[in-house]
């Protein structure tokens, strides 16, 4: 064995400590609808293409985005095939990276206003909640999320309107209460009975502050039965919370992505509080810089829990008295009536709606994430498994969102509704664009160093064999002195190790 570290796949980025790819990633990324697993891999059956233009593939074949060379733009097709909801949101907006960051924004805003659905996957029933991460410069043009925003004003703005009506009854039960309780205390007797005091309300809201401590968060989740979506265009509002709370708020952001249990205490009740089936969304804005106090790695376990969506700065300057623009707060706040409708039908339900894909639809799923999987494993890192096998989910809530949208907007709501091709192709064509994404963040997010303590203790034959071990996953000679010696320097003793 001759070949010296340059020769021996000095091309891949798994397991480089502390520095960026040591491949074009750039060139890599741009060419991936090139290397998406073939259509025909998908399929069980060979499929016949579309005809040009058509926005829809026969019996849902997903195919990757190749329409345009700017490859992580959304396409006009994945606008045209939204359901109406959704697309009536978007159509408005002219601009395309206004379109881009609204359905970003939409479809976390949405996925928390679909209480009683759920689908199985992996083992358990998951709801539609996403955790979406918009990414822009300071004044870059991300105001497009606000509008996303209104589509929940209307059941937020209903849970205060109860709230302060249950206050009103509660403050004038209170007042009785205090009367009626110094009577009972005068009664020397004994012939009156004590009266019970009124439990006062919870505050019930939809949209729960990000400048909020960990208990107060979550206080406000389990007075609104475990729902809610923390909505924040300042990520570092987040950021700080975490940091005061850091491990518990942190924790329990990760337990809610997947329902898990979270437990906090309330000191002035002095009660052990538990919210046992949490479904928490969460919309995010920030800069790359307000990111990382909020995720500093890529190793972070909220990293991998978001949709991320990287905002390219628009070098014009927009026209802002563009009158046209005058009609959004009422046209978003029409579609947040609608969605108010579909969420109070939603919540009336006893048994919650089932959404489930087609057999079909599962194999290409499988095959698709697989591929995916086995190709950022390659190209990329195995630092990236977590994410794509979130993304997955994400994809799947994506899909039941869609087809409990298109089941309203048809008016054929049953207890079981099965997904079409038509949303299940869309929601991985959006989940490929924003993978892209997921991808460029990786690239650019510091990489944590890599303790060596562990091999201090190991013996030479130790050493000899995680070298080995290290070499046969295509590591050169100085990613694997860095990682057995603690110094990449050392190359010429690994590669003596390894040929003799």
């Amino acid at each position: 064995m001759t070949n010296d570290a340059s020769q021996h796949k000095d091309t891949t980025l798994k397991g480089t400590p502390d520095v960026g790819p040591v491949f074009d990633f750039n060139t890599w990324i741009a060419s991936q609808p090139e290397t998406v697993i073939p259509i025909n891999d998908l399929q069980q059956e060979t499929e016949p293409r579309p005809p040009e233009g058509s926005d829809f593939t026969p019996k849902g074949s997903f195919q990757p985005e190749t329409e345009t060379p700017e490859t992580e733009y959304f396409t006009q097709a994945i606008f045209n095939n939204l359901p109406d909801t959704l697309k009536n949101g978007c159509s408005i907006l002219t601009d395309r990276i206004e379109k881009e960051v609204f359905l970003v924004g939409a479809l976390g805003v949405i996925s928390g206003l679909l209480p009683n659905v759920r689908g199985f996957y992996d083992t358990r029933y998951y709801s539609t909640n996403l955790y979406c991460y918009v990414l822009a410069r300071y004044g870059s043009g991300k105001g497009a999320l606000s509008l996303s925003y209104l589509l929940g004003a209307v059941v937020h703005r209903r849970k205060k309107e109860q709230y302060q009506q249950a206050l009103t009854v509660y403050k004038a039960d209170l007042a009785r209460y205090k009367k009626e309780l110094k009577t009972f205390q005068a009664d020397k007797k004994g012939l009156i009975e004590e009266p019970a005091e009124p439990a006062e309300p919870p505050l019930t809201v939809l949209f729960i502050p990000a400048n909020n401590s960990r208990t107060g968060a979550f206080e406000l989740l389990n007075n609104n039965e475990g729902r809610g979506i923390i909505f924040e265009t300042e990520g570092d509002t987040l950021a700080d919370s975490v940091k005061q709370d850091y491990g518990n708020y942190s924790d329990g952001l990760r337990k809610a992505f997947h329902h898990e249990s979270i437990t906090y205490y309330r000191r002035t009740g002095k009660e052990y509080c538990e919210i046992e089936n949490p479904e928490m969304s969460v919309v995010l804005s920030s800069t790359f810089d307000q990111l990382l106090n909020l995720m500093p790695t890529a190793e972070n376990g909220l990293f991998s829990r978001f949709l991320f969506y990287n905002l390219t700065p628009n070098p014009n300057f927009k026209n802002v008295f563009d009158s046209g623009k005058s009609s959004y707060p009422a046209h978003f706040g029409r579609i947040g009536e609608q969605l108010a409708e579909i969420y109070d039908h939603l919540v009336s339900l006893a048994e919650p709606l089932t959404i489930r894909l087609t057999p079909d639809q599962e194999g290409r799923f499988i095959r698709l994430f697989q591929h995916w999987k086995d190709e950022i494993r390659e190209f990329v890192s195995e630092d990236l498994d977590g994410s794509v096998n979130r993304l997955g989910l994400i994809a799947f809530r994506i899909a039941m969102m869609f087809t409990t949208l298109r089941a309203f907007d048809t008016g054929a709501i049953t207890d079981m509704l099965t997904c079409s091709d038509l949303d299940f192709d869309n929601a991985l064509k959006i989940v490929e664009m924003l993978k892209r994404h997921v991808l460029r963040l990786y690239n650019q997010i510091p990489k944590p160093k890599k303790s060596q303590d562990t091999n201090k203790f190991l013996t030479k034959s130790e050493q000899l064999e995680k070298a080995r071990k290290l070499y046969s996953q295509g590591k050169n000679y100085a990613e694997i002195a860095a990682d057995v010696l603690g110094d990449a320097k050392r190359k010429g003793t690994i590669w003596k190790w390894l040929n003799a």
